[in-house]
C-alpha cells in the first residue's frame, strides 16, 4: 500500500469518529434543550350569582371567580349602571368579603330610590378584566315615616296636648318634627307649627296660644330630605274659658298675708281660668285660728296664719273643695277609692305617661295632682296645670261646674 493511500484512510477514519462524536453530542444536547409550550393567560371567567336584601339605596350582591384565566386576581367586584351591560367604566364597587371558593360580596350603596339596575361580576388579572354574566334589579321606592297622633288629646282654653310616636322612620333620617294645625282641615308647614328642638321618636307636644271654644285641624309632620311627610289628621276642640273668680271677706293691707294670700289666689284663679271651666265666685277670710286652711262647697275659704300654706298650691287645693271635691254628692258617687269616671283618668295617664295611672282619693281628697298639703307643692307649673286639667276631667264626668 502506497504512502499516500494509507494517509487517505487515516484521514477518513477521523472524519467518520469525529461525525460520529458531534452527532451524538448534538443529539443530547437536543434532549436536554427540549422546553414545554408557553401556557396562554387568558381573562377571568366569573359567575354573577345571587341578589339579596336589596332596599331603596343600597343593595348585596355576589359573584365568583370561576377561573382566573391563569393568573392570579388583583381585584373583585360588582359594575353596576342603570344602562344595560355595565363595564369597569361606569360605577363599580370592590368585594368587600371573599371566601374561599371563589365567593365574593359586595355592597352597593348610594342607589337611586324606585330604579331599575344593570350588574355584572368582575375580576382583574394579568390579561385584563373579566366579566360575569349580567343581572338586573330594582331598588325599592323610598319609606316615609310613619306618624301617629295618640287617642288621648287634652285641652285647656289656650292650649292642646297631644302624643306623638313614629312607628316606622322610614328610609331617611329625620331632621325635623313636630306638628301642624289650623281651623280648616288639611293643614300644612305653610299654616301654623310646633316644631320640636330636638328629633325623637316618641314625644308630648303642647300647642300653645290658641281660642278658647275653637276646633283644630292637627297633624304630625316630619322633614327628611326626600321632603315633608305628614301623618293622618285629627281634631281637638278647646274648652270654654274658666270664670273663677275671688275676693277677700275682709282685708287688712298692712298684714302680710293678704299680700300672699293675693298673689296665691290671682296665680290659682289663672290656672283655673285657662285650663278648666269651671265657675264659681269664692270669699277668702283670713283667720288665724285656722291651723292652715279649709273650704266648703258654698265658696267659702278659712285661711290660717301658717306662710307655708299661703301660696297657690293651697289656695288650688281648697279651690276644689268649693266646687266639690270632698263636699258634694257627686264626688262621694265616683270617689270608691278609686275615681270611677273615665276621662280624669284618662287625662291623668296622658299628662303622666303613664297608661296606668289611676285617681285614688278618699271621701275628703284625691291624688296624686290634689296637692295635699304645703309639702306637695314644689311651685312647678306642670303641678298646677296638671291638677287643673284633673279637675276638669272629674267635671267631663259628673262634677259640678258651679
Amino acid at each position: 500500500m502506497s504512502l499516500y493511500k494509507c494517509k487517505n484512510e487515516i484521514v477518513a477514519c477521523v472524519w467518520c469518529l469525529l461525525t460520529l462524536f458531534s452527532c451524538s453530542s448534538d443529539d443530547h444536547q437536543g434532549q436536554n434543550n427540549t422546553n414545554e409550550p408557553t401556557k396562554e393567560i387568558t381573562l377571568p371567567v366569573l359567575e354573577t350569582s345571587t341578589i339579596e336584601a336589596v332596599e331603596a339605596f343600597k343593595a348585596t350582591l355576589w359573584g365568583k371567580v370561576i377561573n382566573n384565566g391563569g393568573s392570579s386576581i388583583s381585584e373583585r367586584g360588582i359594575c353596576y349602571s342603570i344602562n344595560e351591560n355595565p363595564s369597569y367604566s361606569d360605577n363599580y364597587e370592590k368585594a368587600g368579603f371573599v371566601k374561599g371558593s371563589g365567593e365574593f360580596q359586595v355592597s352597593l350603596q348610594n342607589l337611586q330610590s324606585g330604579t331599575t339596575y344593570y350588574a355584572k361580576a368582575y375580576a382583574v388579572n394579568e390579561k385584563g378584566i373579566g366579566y360575569g354574566n349580567e343581572v338586573s334589579f330594582s331598588s325599592l321606592d323610598i319609606i316615609a315615616p310613619t306618624l301617629k297622633v295618640g287617642e288621648i288629646k287634652v285641652a285647656g282654653a289656650h292650649d292642646i296636648w297631644l302624643d306623638v310616636s313614629v312607628p316606622n322612620q322610614g328610609d331617611l333620617q329625620i331632621e325635623e318634627i313636630g306638628l301642624v294645625y289650623g281651623t280648616t282641615n288639611n293643614p300644612t308647614i305653610e299654616d301654623n307649627i310646633v316644631t320640636r328642638e330636638d328629633v325623637v321618636l316618641d314625644f308630648k307636644a303642647r300647642i300653645p296660644n290658641l281660642e278658647p271654644e275653637t276646633s283644630y285641624y292637627i297633624k304630625a309632620y316630619a322633614k327628611t330630605l326626600n321632603g315633608i311627610t305628614y301623618g293622618d289628621e285629627v281634631t281637638m276642640a278647646t274648652i270654654k274659658k274658666g270664670n273663677f273668680t275671688w275676693a277677700f271677706w275682709w282685708e287688712d293691707k298692712n298684714e302680710p298675708a293678704f299680700g300672699r294670700l293675693r298673689e296665691a289666689f290671682d296665680k290659682a284663679a289663672w290656672y283655673y281660668n285657662n285650663f278648666t271651666s269651671i265657675e264659681k265666685h269664692v270669699n277668702v277670710n283670713y283667720n288665724t285660728g285656722t291651723p292652715t286652711a279649709d273650704a266648703n262647697f258654698d265658696g267659702w275659704i278659712n285661711f290660717g296664719a301658717n306662710p307655708d300654706y299661703q301660696r297657690t298650691g293651697t289656695a288650688m287645693h281648697e279651690m276644689a273643695h268649693t266646687v266639690g271635691v270632698g263636699t258634694h254628692a257627686k264626688y262621694w258617687e265616683l270617689m270608691k277609692g278609686t275615681w270611677q269616671g273615665n276621662r280624669a283618668n284618662e287625662i291623668l295617664q296622658m299628662m303622666t305617661n303613664d297608661p296606668n295611672a289611676e285617681i285614688k282619693g278618699d271621701n275628703t281628697h284625691f291624688w296624686p295632682y290634689g296637692i295635699n298639703g304645703a309639702h306637695e307643692d314644689d311651685g312647678s307649673e306642670m303641678l298646677y296645670i296638671i291638677h287643673a286639667l284633673v279637675l276638669q276631667g272629674m267635671k267631663a264626668d259628673g262634677l259640678p261646674n258651679k
